[in-house]
């Protein structure tokens, strides 16, 4: 029953609290997730999870590649995913949504979507493009129906030059609100000289671009953004990565946890702020994760939710795994 692996996450956050110091391991708090199951096919690694997103009350579940699975992306409603995380009922059942793309997976240098969210029926995505240098696009779309369908425009798009000379790196994050569409590097640190969030209106048209704070390893996926302007991000570094990162001004502000002092793998969840200056980290200390000793969890996307927690998802790194970390 996850009523019960829901207190015991909650327990061993206790314990840790207590214990920590006592047996040397000092730090910041270290989150423990709990796992939610998967099925229609997003079990599979090769799922590739990539993205979600809220659309209403329906969880949206980005693969990185949907021809995979028969051309969709799939929806959970939340209040399935809270009934079992508060021991009700059974595992939440993705349901398929179609997802019409124009042929756009057929393109050579396609490298898969990366990132989706919603706004009203639009929906915006991120695509990964390797034309010699990886690079990205921005698309936008509708939703059809009660999310029956989504519709992607292959006239709206626009490009997103990358900004840095990395391999496999390219724009994994983006956020709409009432303005505006925020899209995020995965390198904002020392690897990355002018790190900026691209602006666009909401019919892609570009705007002045937002400095981005320094923010070392990778920004996989941030959430929607609330009325004060904050979001959080998912930050992740995997040390077998073949670039090297920069010393991390949130860490040596906050500290490791257990397990993140006891390894090169990064595993959190930081919070921003748009502010006048641009979109910089926040006060609030990071949300570390209690890292797997069998190796690092890629972890992709991310949702708030309200009132609980997040709830992220990996790739197929280790595999594909959705899971709950309380608040």
């Amino acid at each position: 029953m996850l009523l019960v692996r829901t207190l015991l996450a909650a327990a061993t956050l206790l314990v840790s609290a207590v214990l920590g110091p006592l047996l040397g391991d000092a730090g910041p708090e270290e989150r423990p997730i709990v796992p939610i199951p998967l099925s229609g096919g997003l079990e599979r690694a090769d799922a590739e999870i990539s993205g979600l997103a809220w659309y209403g009350d329906e969880l949206v579940i980005l693969p990185q590649y949907p021809e995979r699975l028969g051309g969709n992306v799939f929806a959970m409603a939340r209040g399935d995913v809270e009934a079992w995380l508060d021991g009700r009922g059974t595992a939440p059942v993705p349901r398929a949504v179609p997802i019409e793309a124009s042929g756009l997976e057929q393109r050579e240098g396609f490298e898969g979507f990366e990132a989706i969210a919603f706004r009203g029926a639009q929906v915006f995505l991120t695509v990964e493009i390797e034309e010699g240098q990886p690079e990205g696009l921005l698309l936008r779309g509708r939703v059809e129906g009660d999310l029956e369908r989504i519709a992607i425009d292959p006239s709206r798009r626009a490009r997103l030059a990358p900004q840095a000379d990395i391999e496999n790196l390219a724009y994994e994050a983006l956020a709409v609100t009432d303005d505006r569409v925020m899209v995020f590097y995965e390198t904002n640190g020392a690897n990355n000289a002018e790190p900026r969030v691209r602006v666009f209106d909401h019919d892609l048209r570009p705007q002045h671009d937002l400095d981005l704070g320094r923010i070392e390893y990778r920004i996989t996926d941030v959430s929607e953004v609330d009325a004060s302007g904050r979001m959080w991000a998912v930050n992740y570094f995997w040390d077998g990565e073949e670039w090297e990162p920069g010393e991390c001004p949130i860490a040596a502000r906050f500290g490791l946890g257990a397990t993140h002092a006891r390894s090169r793998n990064v595993e959190r969840l930081v919070e921003l702020r748009v502010t006048d200056r641009g979109v910089e980290p926040t006060d609030t200390p990071p949300i570390q994760l209690e890292l797997d000793p069998d190796g690092a969890r890629n972890w992709e996307g991310i949702v708030q939710l309200p009132g609980r927690g997040f709830l992220i998802v990996t790739d197929e790194h280790p595999e594909s795994i959705l899971a709950f970390v309380p608040g």
